[in-house]
């Protein structure tokens, strides 16, 4: 993982060189170090919504609003660059838990910055199909982001049952098996996540670079994409 995360810092790092105008060439094995100082910080728990929630079948309350999609962590290298480390779990066969993956690596560190905010009292999740961040406390929900508050049609608060109003009618019709889903469309809500193996590769990073790093190859190739979106609206990586 030090070794992956440490290419990804490097090719971003790259990639900012030019603005953000082209793509960086590509890195052959032994022109840059893989192994560069990195500071890997404790991993911060990130929630996202949960599809019952959405649909209704659960209750309007602060269990049963989320589900964990990942534990983040903040990596630093050398030069102050950040990216955000995401990792995912595999259930063990016949239930318990399982060890945790490698899933995804993204430039910046604003899922990181929002989750943090979370405190024994309120609870914070992202509602990903609009890239919103949301803070839940005393069965009140708040804008954290210019997303969320278009999310939530321009006001202050809504009340939880509010909320699961709105979210109902954006997303319970495009549910997997629903119409919208047979069509094949996108959008909607996907399965729980499911991390495809560490010996796996390519594995595709995403945000505002998007690095497909071959591990056996050691070559990283960096497109650049969405360079001017702001990083508190970075674009959810991809499940596999």
């Amino acid at each position: 993982m030090h070794t992956t995360v440490s290419r990804f810092l490097s090719a971003t790092a790259n990639a900012g060189a030019d603005g953000g105008s082209g793509a960086a060439a590509p890195t052959a094995p032994g022109e840059r170090s893989d192994q560069q100082a990195l500071s890997l910080k404790d991993p911060v728990a990130l929630y996202e919504l949960a599809p019952e929630f959405v649909t209704g079948k659960t209750t309007p309350s602060a269990g049963n609003v989320t589900r964990l999609s990942y534990l983040a962590s903040r990596a630093n290298d050398a030069s102050g660059h950040k990216a955000t480390v995401l990792l995912s779990s595999t259930a063990k066969a016949g239930g318990g838990s399982g060890s945790w993956h490698l899933t995804a690596v993204r430039d910046g560190d604003s899922d990181i910055t929002y989750g943090q905010q979370a405190t024994g009292r309120s609870k914070v999740f992202t509602e990903p199909q609009i890239h919103a961040w949301y803070r839940l406390k005393n069965g009140i929900v708040e804008p954290l982001n210019r997303e969320a508050s278009s999310g939530l049609r321009g006001k202050r608060t809504v009340t939880l049952a509010a909320y699961q109003k709105l979210v109902h009618s954006r997303y319970a019709d495009k549910m997997p098996g629903s119409a919208y889903d047979r069509k094949g469309l996108a959008g909607g809500f996907g399965p729980a996540s499911k991390p495809s193996s560490p010996s796996s590769a390519p594995m595709q990073f995403g945000a505002s670079g998007v690095v497909a790093a071959a591990l056996a190859g050691g070559v990283i190739a960096v497109r650049l994409r969405n360079r001017r979106r702001s990083q508190d609206s970075a674009i959810m990586v991809n499940r596999t």
